[in-house]
């Protein structure tokens, strides 16, 4: 499938850029009058309760041994738990909040890792690239913001390209609101409070279906108590970053409350353009967010969000990683890379771009892309005297994805060459989701839950692409000028599609309590999705559309429609010996709803407009233990699925060695491995986590595959039964150790300042092992394993009111590949370089 955006030159330069960035944006925000409705008192989040008043400043962070009640009022009701059985963990506990985090799904029978608002804030995270590297049965691959996949347990995705027409296996929802396009979600979250990952299919859950799991992102909820927060950061290539946030009661009321935040982000590039000077790989991101908790009633609660972003980077250049001259079976390639450069005149490669982290790339020709992204929420919960629940969460979003992209060529890039002047694809998506449940009490023998779900999502996309004369040499390579000249120089190809998507989901979910410590859980989901969608294409400017169209792509029209009513569901055998310690048997079914194919389809060489849904049927085994007062916890899972139907691309190559790639199935795919996530207090003081998953993902059966590009030149179909799926690592691990100590220990006296402090040093470690991260699986797309190692350290009070910090991100400076793509026009490869090591300091403070 061609990338939608075209994939650019990544350049990358190990040298401090010159001149800090500086932005400033103002922060608007308009009072929006709500008007009373009536639903739930606990808007469940993907299956986390919006807890009520009484315990907002559990999820700021705050001390919980006194929780401050609004004025005025009798103490709440206590909240119940959510109904899929999250734990019940008292108010006014002395466990910290980041405990009550990894408590939160300890009573769950899923496998869970959560990264807690204190993990958060030591390891400088705010989106979700920064969060995978304590999430090791998480994968993510970006070649651009909207080219994204994100994979769990290697199911979820086999490629960063963009598939319009589909979602991803992997379901990300923020504060329950679902996040359709991956790119959407990769921006920083403001007032981010905690992340946690479910790994396996959990449709009855609510949202939409899934075979790869769930990523819950959570945000701190308004508090009556009035706070200002501020936190800056200043790094490595002018890293110069601020967070902003005011939260506190409307007036004096004590029924509604509001909070206001945003960022400004911006760091400068690291990868140069020996062409020109240039540094590539920056960022400027700014983002505003309100928010507005009303509690009119003890058992009702509103809560209103609103929310713009803005992305603005310089992104995606790549370094070139090889070149073939022979095919695997001797044959030279003619017209690799090295003789179309020639032929067209490319600057020169850097003979060790990759460890220097540069590029070539013309003084002509832009590199940027923006994207937007904004939308609303409405949460609200009602709690009936009888403790039935009914709870509603409405939502529209948009998100607009528009490149200026000058020197990128084909389906990759280029090095040294400027082939198009013009190549960029625009998207203007918009989608609303409506989610309505009810939940019985939770005290009884039998609990349940049920909720309806419902999606519309539409996505525009318009392409334009257009080559240079320097482009109508390379791809041309092997006609004579006036052939080439007349077919491409200045040939213009355009596109547009737009799939539009509507699902209706029914989902139940209930606990039967055998004994009084064994359970039997499980639910059914029943979803109807149905996708249709128009392409069409044309070239202008070439008086041979034929050879043209071997670049650009086929001159085609057609409709697509797809249909779809699939059954989904789990069911566990859950056994609790102890208060501290679960078992349990899982047996669960999900699905990645099919879609449509809409790019330039060549029917005749096997291509199907329609695409079948992948299901997965997943077989989990888990125990979870809690030790010494649940200071330590103790988690293990081991799982099989078997997927039918995998999404993933197959292609075919034309005469001037352009790929065209769609999505197709393989017939059937096997994940299965074993999990470890323990963390807990090893001593006084010393917290310390491993989190560890092996992962053997591979094809039980493709004979139907496409060839990889060192065997291009053989006819027929190509087997990748016995491999890997593409993105999927092996092993992948995460640890870590943080030492929190009273200053005035490490003092032999200390005043009234010194006597409140306490020091902080930590360390972690994460490694992945190789993995292909192309979906075409060639040799030369195979990244190596690598291993990163983070620090940070620094100063608080007991009271948090402020906090200063310096950290460091891969401080060893390992070089390293995180994607790596094929150009079948000269036999090139490239790829994506890891960021190099970076330092810097932040500091927060609180009024």
């Amino acid at each position: 499938m061609r990338n939608s955006t075209v994939p650019r030159p990544r350049v990358l330069a190990g040298h401090l850029p010159v001149d800090m960035v500086t932005r400033s944006f103002l922060f608007c925000f308009a009072l929006v009058i709500l008007v009373p409705t009536q639903s739930g008192k606990a808007a469940t989040v993907r299956g986390r309760t919006l807890h009520a008043v009484k315990d907002e400043h559990v999820r700021s962070g705050e001390d919980t041994h006194r929780i401050q009640q609004p004025r005025g009022k009798a103490k709440p009701k206590s909240t119940a738990v959510a109904a899929d059985q999250t734990e019940i963990v008292n108010v006014k506990s002395k466990i910290s909040p980041s405990r009550r985090q990894l408590l939160a799904r300890q009573n769950d029978p899923v496998a869970v890792t959560t990264i807690t608002e204190k993990d958060l804030q030591s390891h400088q995270i705010t989106n979700i690239l920064q969060a995978t590297k304590l999430l090791p049965a998480v994968s993510l691959q970006i070649t651009n913001p909207r080219n994204t996949a994100i994979n769990v347990r290697g199911l979820g995705n086999f490629s960063s390209s963009a598939q319009d027409g589909l979602e991803n296996g992997t379901a990300v929802y923020i504060d329950g609101v679902y996040q359709t396009r991956p790119g959407a979600v990769l921006g920083h979250i403001t007032d981010l409070a905690g992340i946690e990952v479910l790994k396996g299919p959990q449709a009855t859950r609510g949202g939409v279906d899934n075979d790869g799991g769930v990523i819950n992102f959570t945000t701190l909820l308004p508090s009556f108590k009035r706070q200002y927060t501020v936190t800056g950061d200043y790094g490595s290539y002018n890293t110069a970053n601020i967070r902003l946030r005011a939260t506190g009661a409307i007036g004096n009321s004590d029924k509604v409350a509001y909070s206001l935040s945003g960022y400004s982000i911006n760091r400068d590039g690291y990868i140069k353009n020996v062409t020109t000077g240039r540094y590539y790989e920056d960022y400027h991101d700014i983002g505003v967010k309100g928010q507005i908790l009303a509690k009119p009633t003890d058992d009702l609660t509103i809560r209103l969000i609103a929310d713009y972003s803005h992305l603005r980077e310089s992104c995606c250049v790549t370094p070139m990683s090889s070149v073939l001259t022979h095919y695997a079976n001797g044959a030279a390639v003619v017209g690799n890379y090295y003789q179309r450069a020639a032929a067209a005149g490319a600057e020169p490669v850097p003979a060790n771009g990759v460890r220097d982290l540069l590029i070539s790339a013309p003084a002509t020709g832009s590199q940027a892309v923006d994207q937007e992204t904004y939308g609303l929420s409405l949460h609200t919960a009602y709690q009936f005297p009888n403790q039935w629940k009914l709870e509603n969460i409405a939502s529209w979003r948009a998100w607009f994805w528009y490149p200026h992209n000058g020197f990128s060529g084909g389906l990759g890039t280029t090095p040294g060459l400027q082939t198009l002047n013009a190549g960029n694809n625009q998207v203007y998506e918009q989608h609303a989701t409506e989610e309505l449940k009810i939940s019985s009490p939770t005290d009884r023998r039998l609990q349940f839950s049920a909720g309806v779900f419902y999606m519309y999502e539409e996505v525009p996309d318009y392409t334009r692409w257009q080559i240079t004369a320097q482009g109508a040499k390379y791809f041309g390579y092997g006609y004579s000028p006036s052939i080439y000249n007349s077919a491409l120089n200045g040939a213009l190809f355009t596109s547009k599609d737009n799939p539009i998507t509507n699902e209706v989901a029914g989902y139940f979910r209930s606990k039967y309590a055998i004994t009084s410590k064994l359970s039997l859980e499980g639910g059914f989901r029943y979803s109807f999705v149905t996708k249709s969608g128009s392409y069409s294409s044309k070239i202008v400017g070439s008086s041979n559309t034929a050879l043209a169209s071997q670049v650009l792509g086929n001159v085609v029209s057609y409709h697509a429609f797809h249909r779809e009513h699939e059954p989904s569901g789990n069911l566990s055998l859950v056994w609790r010996p102890t208060d501290e310690s679960l078992l349990y048997a899982t047996y669960s079914r999900g699905l990645r709803n099919g879609g449509i194919n809409l790019v330039s389809l060549n029917i005749a060489q096997g291509a199907n407009p329609d695409v079948k849904p992948e299901i997965d049927d997943m077989f989990e085994v888990g125990a979870k233990n809690s030790f010494l007062h649940k200071r330590l916890l103790v988690n293990v899972a081991a799982f099989w699925n078997n997927v039918h139907n995998y999404i993933t691309s197959a292609s075919y190559y034309t005469p001037t060695g352009t790929t065209i790639s769609y999505l197709t199935n393989a017939k059937h795919v096997i994940s299965r491995g074993f999990e470890l996530d323990t963390r807990g207090i090893i001593l006084p003081g010393l917290e310390g986590r491993v989190s560890a998953s092996y992962t053997d993902a591979y094809f039980a059966s493709f004979d139907n595959a496409s060839h990889p590009l060192e065997s291009s030149n053989v006819k027929g179909l190509y087997s990748l039964t016995g491999n890997q799926i593409p993105l999927n690592s092996k092993w992948n691990l995460s640890a870590g150790l943080e030492y929190t100590v009273p200053v005035k220990r490490l003092t032999q006296g200390s005043g009234d300042f010194w006597s409140t402090l306490l020091f902080y040093v930590g360390a972690d470690y994460t490694y992945r092992s190789r993995y292909y991260a192309d979906a075409s699986e060639s040799l030369y797309t195979r990244v190596k394993p690598y291993g990163l190692l983070d620090g940070h350290i620094g100063i608080r009070p007991e009271s948090g009111k402020w906090d200063l910090s310096f950290w460091g991100h891969n401080m060893l400076d390992k070089r390293y590949f995180i994607t790596m793509t094929p150009l079948a026009a000269g036999a090139v490869f490239y790829g994506q370089v890891g960021e190099p090591a970076m330092f810097g300091g932040e500091f927060t403070y609180k009024l």
